[in-house]
């Protein structure tokens, strides 16, 4: 087998209005690991590479639209990225080249690079330091649980203070630095900003860190809150000394503004952004796989298709995007271990493919009713997998609220398995109630080993399945508008 090219990674389309992208290269060296162990990049939320690593030796390459943030995942033995314990390094991609150097565990990687990744690694390197310094304070001595929670949870309170006070600090010392807008967004708080935390600073940056498009839309979210954030025009009062004198606004006693109030209008922005970003990102997606598809139908004989391929499907595999390519691959390539590993997922995931009937479960609702898929036949339902903790889980529930709304008269209906643990039942039941979920939950509790989840061949979520009156998927992994034209499709 031909070991000349370590990695296929074709440079994507990461933005949608004109720019000049910023190359990046990763290469790296872990102990001799081999196939099928695998390395992943994970960025903004994509994964826009996986390759083999040949002795242990790799190499990643492609663009960024801003110097930012992502991870670098290793799954040995082929298993998912997602279990438990899985390794990761994180890195900050920008113009130039990255090593990564270990003899075993990612963990213990020594990284150079670029002055942003040094300065990102010194940055996280005061974080943990700080850490460190503080889990050596002792907890009380008592036998109460709860005196010691109380206790946990102050100092958690106490150590996230100091961190936001370095990343702020350092954001403060380093206004050139698109290190100090990571470091801002983490100050902050990623989904709903602090803005008396972070927006003067935010300011302060310079203006190529704010004109990026990374720094144009944390921009944009932090006025978002701060106008939400604003007392309304009720909270003053106009009065006037003379009648010949303008009158002036004077604030009274101003009434603190609900987070709840915030937080609605950050998921009124996002929501409102999402269609712009998912049609970048398919976007992206499509581009990317139409150059790797290609290159796989060229050379059928190449181990670097299979990683193509693999690439392509990526952690959640669409069977029919990639089972025809997967085919397409020389039988020494598919005879390989990796090439054997893949074939037989494929096989595995053939069974919740589209045309297939979708297997049976039942699992109990939070107040232990046992319910059924088969109690769903005569009707369209939308089995779909998601979990309290999970982010984009909760991002799509929105969407699926407002469509539920509007199909749940014409024999539409969702089921909602969870894929939280028994530890985190309050949780689970929380989160329903925050996202105004009306349909049926379930969930055995047992995170990851759920039943029904291994009987989908879950590897990530959020994943659905749209199952129609017969039992037959005819469609997967819906979101946004793509459900919306599904149910328009299916549901008349």
């Amino acid at each position: 087998m031909k070991k000349y090219l370590l990695v296929l990674l074709l440079a994507a389309p990461w933005v949608a209005k004109a720019q000049t992208p910023i190359p990046f290269t990763v290469k790296g060296t872990i102990g001799k690991l081999n196939p099928p162990d695998k390395v992943y990049m994970l960025c903004d939320g994509d994964f826009i590479a996986s390759v083999s690593p040949i002795n242990g030796v790799f190499e990643i390459t492609g663009t960024v639209d801003t110097p930012r943030w992502a991870w670098l995942l290793l799954a040995r033995d082929g298993k998912s990225v997602y279990t438990v314990g899985a390794e990761r390094l994180s890195l900050f991609l920008s113009k130039g080249t990255i090593t990564v150097s270990s003899t075993d565990s990612i963990h213990k990687a020594i990284i150079k690079g670029p002055k942003p990744m040094m300065e990102y690694q010194a940055l996280q390197a005061s974080i943990k330091q700080a850490y460190a310094k503080h889990k050596r304070q002792l907890p009380p001595q008592t036998t109460d649980t709860l005196a010691i929670k109380e206790w946990q949870a102050a100092q958690d309170s106490i150590f996230t203070k100091k961190r936001t006070q370095i990343l702020k600090a350092y954001a403060q010392a380093n206004p050139t630095s698109f290190v100090s807008l990571d470091a801002l967004q983490q100050a902050g708080g990623l989904f709903v900003p602090n803005y008396a935390e972070v927006g003067t600073l935010y300011q302060a940056l310079s203006p190529e860190v704010r004109n990026s498009p990374e720094g144009r839309k944390y921009g944009e979210l932090l006025q978002v809150v701060k106008k939400a954030s604003s007392p309304p025009a009720s909270a003053y009062r106009v009065t006037a000394k003379m009648p010949n004198q303008v009158a002036s606004a004077k604030p009274q006693a101003l009434p603190v503004v609900p987070d709840s109030v915030i937080r609605k209008a950050v998921v009124q922005y996002q929501e409102s952004q999402a269609a712009t970003y998912q049609a970048v990102h398919e976007q992206r997606r499509k581009a990317r796989n139409q150059q790797l598809a290609a290159y796989v139908k060229a050379h059928p004989d190449s181990y670097v298709s299979l990683d193509a391929v693999m690439q392509i499907g990526g952690p959640v595999p669409d069977y029919a995007e990639v089972a025809p390519l997967y085919k397409a691959l020389s039988p020494a390539i598919k005879n390989t271990s990796e090439g054997k590993k893949y074939g037989e997922k494929l096989s595995v995931l053939a069974a919740t493919a589209v045309g297939a009937q979708a297997p049976g479960f039942t699992q109990p609702t939070p107040e232990g009713k046992p319910v059924s898929l088969a109690d769903y036949r005569g009707k369209y339902v939308l089995i779909d997998f998601w979990a309290s903790w999970c982010g984009p889980c909760r991002a799509e529930n929105p969407n699926v609220v407002k469509l539920y709304n509007e199909f749940k008269h014409k024999k539409f209906d969702v089921l909602s398995v969870s894929l939280d643990s028994e530890e985190d039942r309050e949780k689970w039941l929380k989160a329903v109630q925050t996202d105004q979920l009306a349909w049926t939950q379930v969930s055995d509790l047992k995170g990851w080993d759920n039943q029904a989840a291994k009987l989908y061949h879950i590897q990530a979520i959020p994943q659905n399945f749209l199952v129609d009156p017969s039992g037959k998927i005819v469609a997967t992994n819906l979101r946004g508008d793509e459900l919306q034209a599904a149910l328009d499709k299916y549901i008349k």
